[in-house]
């Protein structure tokens, strides 16, 4: 991975990513344990982010297969 890649890398917190899908916080943290959306990475006890290249892999599957 480039140096310019690494730079570009984003970790988005629960709000971001609901509001990119339009649901509330809880929503996120509820498709986050049924394995609906990617796991979230844990940077330390008060910080979860998820990985926004993850997020969008994850959506280009659903078009896919719908």
């Amino acid at each position: 991975m480039s140096d310019t890649a690494k730079q570009q890398k984003r970790f988005l917190p629960a709000k971001k990513v609901a509001d990119r899908y339009g649901v509330c916080v809880s929503t996120i943290w509820q498709w986050a344990r049924d394995g609906i959306l990617p796991a979230p990475i844990k940077f330390g006890q008060r910080c979860t982010r998820w990985d926004s290249d993850k997020l969008d892999e994850h959506d280009q599957q659903v078009k896919t297969a719908a």
